[in-house]
């Protein structure tokens, strides 16, 4: 990987310029100066080298800029300040620059006609573009400034050298404009010249990063693997759902050191969804000592930025196991550090749901025709809900009727399906011969296979055998409609309906560990 130096000059009190944007104040002089053309002739900018060899001590092939610099190191007939360097100019508009007239200039967009041919013109994230930058081959990356480009990139900067000059000046443009996030370098040099200016360099402490993606991580992550008799997200499948949104950069988080990634997360959500609905794949690298404290600590702060984001539901955590995970002593393992890593993070509500899937081989379950099937309105698909709700034992479902009543837990059930990939104009109402509500028949899909979706028996019509008429329903409906493969779920805990899915002929594949941060009832 290419470092990024942040070459510069402050004052005592931290500002590199006045609050004109000016450092003139700040000479460079005598030894200071010669030992700046020697060590770095490239920071000269062409007016300014002289006689001096661009190619000699080549420390650096790229500059980044901001406007102040960029208008700082031209001459005055000049277009190009630093010809001899590939050089890249940012715009400095952040939420964090105060529209003052001391950096109004730098705010506005510079006229790409103005600029030399040479100099690109960077929009868009720089903390991406850098990213990117620094893993192609090259030299070293050179930051001229200004503060807010400085702010922006102070997770990225692996070197610091520092001018700095014996005077104070009470204000100006500091060294970096940011919102408060200490950031941890070692001092490796320091050096005092005749002026009194002290040149100091510090580099990048070598301490782990935990942080979202971007697209410049896409190698990385991608090239994880995960060795664990567990359910995990192959790159293949990752980078598919990525197109679709359903993975995001910003929903991908890793702990980084030094270039290696030894920790990621990702979470998964909707193509059309504002915030990630599950965390579908968690690994920590085995050569940490403590897996469970780094995966806790990587999930905390990815459930903390999607709050900061707007999310009111926190993303759940599902981990896949096999069937008989319990005999596999490796699995137990798997699984130990995932679940102290859940709970450390807040997920301290767990459930354990299996699989079952049904092929055609299994042959239709048979259906005793006592039942009739009508399609309904959104108003009577609700009240089916919400009645089927009352007394329920799956897990998920007695939890939110607690937490939010039968009205509201219904109108979340329904909330969800409309937003999955099944379709509205599969749902049914189950009815006797009398037109009385027996249940609720609701074929859905995922994005990879067809599946049971919501099947449900109202109170008083329960112990009658009609969960086997709704169940052959929904898997007539699947299978008549071609699918090779219909999956469905149901808690360990729900004896009866696990026995109804046997019955019909579904076996159970997998299981899964699903682990969410307990809910508190809304205000009243």
């Amino acid at each position: 990987m290419r470092r990024l130096t942040y070459y510069v000059g402050t004052t005592l009190d931290g500002f590199v310029a006045g609050p004109d944007g000016k450092s003139d104040f700040l000479p460079v002089e005598g030894d200071l100066a010669a030992a700046r053309l020697a060590e770095y002739p490239e920071t000269a900018p062409t007016h300014g080298r002289g006689a001096q060899n661009p190619t000699v001590g080549r420390r650096f092939d790229t500059v980044l800029m901001d406007r102040a610099g960029y208008e700082s190191g031209l001459a005055a007939d000049g277009t190009s300040p630093y010809p001899h360097l590939t050089q890249y100019l940012f715009l400095s508009d952040t939420p964090d620059t105060p529209d003052t007239p001391d950096n109004r200039d730098n705010r506005e967009t510079p006229d790409p006609d103005s600029l030399d041919p040479a100099v690109e013109l960077v929009p868009g994230d720089p903390v991406a573009f850098i990213r990117a930058l620094k893993a192609r081959d090259g030299a070293g990356i050179w930051l001229r400034g200004g503060a807010d480009l400085a702010g922006q990139l102070m997770e990225e900067i692996d070197e610091l050298v520092v001018e700095r000059h014996p005077l104070a000046t009470g204000s100006g443009i500091p060294l970096f404009r940011a919102p408060f996030r200490p950031t941890a370098f070692a001092l490796t040099d320091s050096r005092v010249f005749s002026s009194g200016v002290t040149l100091t360099t510090y580099t990048k402490e070598n301490r782990m990063q935990i942080r979202p993606t971007t697209e410049a991580d896409l190698d990385l992550v991608t090239a994880v693997t995960v060795d664990e008799p567990v359910g995990w997200i192959e790159a293949d499948r990752y980078l598919e759902e990525l197109k679709e949104g359903m993975y995001r950069p910003e929903w991908t988080w890793i702990a980084e050191q030094d270039g290696r990634v030894l920790a990621r997360a990702l979470w998964w959500g909707h193509a059309t969804g504002e915030h990630p609905l599950a965390l579908d794949c968690l690994y920590v690298d085995p050569s940490v000592e403590d897996r469970a404290a780094l995966g806790a600590e990587l999930v905390r702060a990815g459930l903390r930025a999607f709050t900061e984001q707007g999310a009111t539901k926190l993303p759940l955590y599902n981990l896949t196991l096999p069937q008989s995970w319990r005999e596999d002593p490796a699995a137990v393992a798997a699984t130990d550090w995932r679940r102290d890593a859940a709970l450390a993070a807040g997920l301290t509500d767990v459930v354990e749901r299996l699989r079952l899937e049904w092929t055609p081989e299994a042959g239709l379950p048979a259906s005793s025709g006592r039942l009739t099937f009508t399609e309904g309105t959104d108003e009577e698909f609700l009240d089916v809900f919400r009645r089927i709700a009352v007394g329920s034992l799956d897990g998920e479902t007695r939890r939110n009727v607690a937490l939010m009543g039968a009205e509201a837990a219904a109108q979340e059930e329904v909330d969800f399906y409309l937003g999955c990939p099944g379709e509205r104009s599969w749902w049914r109402i189950a009815r006797t011969p009398e037109g009385e509500v027996a249940g609720l028949a609701l074929p859905s899909a995922t994005p990879y296979n067809r599946n049971v979706g919501y099947l449900g028996v109202v109170p008083e019509m329960r112990g009658r055998g009609y969960v086997d008429d709704v169940l052959a329903e929904i898997t007539r409906v699947q299978a008549e409609a071609g699918a090779e493969l219909i999956t469905a779920t149901t808690d360990t805990d729900n004896a009866p309906m696990a026995a109804a899915f046997a019955r019909a002929g579904y076996r159970v594949a997998q299981t899964r560990l699903i682990w969410s941060a307990p809910e508190t009832a809304p205000a009243s």
